[in-house]
């Protein structure tokens, strides 16, 4: 499983690995194997865990609350996931929380786009640069949603960001307007090997 990035981003440890290894591999280091039938959904379920041990360098257990927000149990650390068929992310701060979010670029993502932007957003977008737009507005969605951490949130009119300049790399403006109000939020994101990751720190008092 080999190291593809990390990155220290306002006192947060952010790491990304390759996966390469087969179920074996995993099985070997964990004790409490997860309910998941399909086997590509458990390997990913793997590769982030072990992908925090090894970061935090110890055993940690993922656990998960009510509304699905992952903790690292009998830790300080805010955590945050991410995964897709080929890559594992994983975020970690003692001091705020974060979210973080790793998505494959695929133009499927022009289906769903009404359910996470609205028509004017939309219809804004340059048609030379639409799915790369569309996945990194619900990438980044994704990481705030996981930054927040309480469910019961809209996509479309509570998650936020302002209108910005596609580029391979840079930084989005967001805010998020639940019950907790949180402006001035500020997403980053790269594009990497057909995939979009974006992550967010939370604020001061949040």
């Amino acid at each position: 499983m080999p190291l593809y990035k990390k990155i220290f981003f306002e006192h947060c440890d952010i790491a990304i690995w390759r996966i390469e290894e087969d179920m074996s591999f995993f099985q070997a280091k964990f004790s409490n194997l997860p309910e998941i039938q399909n086997e590509n959904k458990r390997l990913q379920w793997f590769a982030t865990r072990f992908l925090a041990n090894e970061i935090l360098g110890s055993h940690a257990e993922i656990v998960k609350d009510e509304s699905g927000k992952p903790w690292l149990k009998d830790s300080a650390h805010h955590i945050s996931i991410s995964h897709s068929a080929q890559f594992a992310a994983v975020m970690m701060s003692n001091t705020k929380a974060v979210g973080i979010d790793l998505e494959p670029v695929n133009e499927k993502v022009e289906r769903i786009a009404p359910k996470f932007l609205r028509s004017d957003e939309i219809d804004a977008i340059n048609a030379a640069e639409k799915t790369r737009k569309l996945i990194l507005y619900w990438s980044a969605k994704e990481s705030l949603y996981k930054l927040y951490g309480k469910g019961g949130i809209e996509f479309t009119t509570q998650l936020l960001i302002s209108p910005f300049d596609l580029q391979d790399r840079g930084e989005l403006s967001a805010e998020i307007k639940a019950a907790e109000h949180l402006t001035g939020l500020k997403v980053q994101y790269e594009f990497f090997e057909g995939h979009v990751l974006s992550y967010v720190v939370g604020l001061e008092n949040y």
